[in-house]
């Protein structure tokens, strides 16, 4: 009798809904004008502690928050922040079958972050000071599909300082507005945020090693004058951003996934008795996650349009 016997196939069960749905960072969602009065919008500041922003253009040149425009119709918003959202202002949202919302939220961990001795080593026959932090990285985008990228900000001061006693300024980062400026590695770089990769599907994990190289050469000699040593005194703040859609701005900005990672170096580089150059002076900043730093960054210059000639 076991041949009339069948098995039936289980019904595969439905996902389960979240109970606390997280609203996706980095999107652009419109907001209902009728529950705004006690949510008061359009300040810039009032606008990132609620976790929003109107638009976050960056350019090499800047990088600008813009508040929420409530004259605009429909009301639109970036969530910048999902964490940040109140109850209230959540209720706002226009959250419909187009306007996503997760269970889990996109997640980066710093896993080790280190920065191997500063060196004088030749470069092209060119005597260069050199020093290169790493960052090794878990990301996961349990949430949604993202990209990670990566933006820097720099306070720079590069001097030299010649036997007769003068000095030219090499870079030098203040500016009128005051602040940190976008660094920039060469000329060849248009975009203030480097990609780490393609796209990550959602649900996929994978560890990141990020590293770079800061360079400065020690020329014999400017402008017929003779070097007798260079001096760097630099803090540069590193940004792991991330992005749904990269190209549609108008629907995605980037976003912080993670804590400013702060690194810096002071150094002072002459020759030896025997001509070698060498490092006489050196103090590190080693690389670890600031909450003093601001959370998102913003510039008005770059670190190659802050280089100069100016002597002293």
């Amino acid at each position: 009798m076991m041949e009339h016997i069948f098995r039936l196939s289980r019904p595969m069960p439905a996902p389960p809904k979240p109970n606390n749905p997280l609203l996706q960072a980095g999107y652009r969602y419109s907001l209902d004008t009728q529950k705004l009065a006690d949510n008061p919008l359009s300040d810039v500041e009032h606008d990132l502690q609620n976790g929003l922003l109107g638009d976050y253009p960056l350019s090499i040149e800047q990088g600008v928050a813009i508040a929420v425009d409530t004259k605009q119709t429909p009301i639109q918003a970036f969530v910048w922040n999902s964490d940040l959202l109140s109850t209230p202002l959540k209720s706002c949202l226009d959250l419909d079958s187009t306007h996503p919302q997760y269970p889990n939220q996109n997640r980066l961990t710093l896993i080790d972050a280190g920065m191997a001795a500063p060196t004088v080593s030749l470069a092209d026959d060119m005597p260069t000071l050199s020093i290169s932090p790493h960052f090794e990285l878990a990301w996961d985008t349990a949430g949604f599909c993202s990209q990670l990228g990566i933006l820097q900000l720099l306070e720079s001061t590069r001097t030299a300082h010649f036997a007769d006693g003068k000095t030219m300024t090499l870079l030098d980062t203040e500016t009128e507005e005051g602040g940190p400026v976008l660094y920039l590695s060469g000329k060849e770089r248009s975009a203030p945020v480097i990609p780490l990769g393609g796209f990550q599907q959602q649900g996929q994990q994978q560890k990141l090693l990020f590293s770079q190289v800061v360079t400065q050469s020690i020329p014999s000699e400017i402008a017929g004058n003779t070097v007798a040593s260079i001096s760097v005194l630099e803090k540069y703040t590193v940004y792991f951003m991330q992005n749904a859609g990269p190209d549609r701005p108008d629907l995605y900005i980037w976003v912080p996934v993670h804590l400013p990672i702060v690194w810096g170096w002071s150094i002072r580089v002459q020759q030896r008795y025997d001509g070698v150059w060498d490092i006489f002076r050196k103090k590190l900043i080693m690389p670890s996650a600031s909450t003093e730093a601001p959370k998102l960054p913003l510039w008005r210059n770059n670190s190659l349009a802050c280089q100069t000639t100016r002597m002293a």
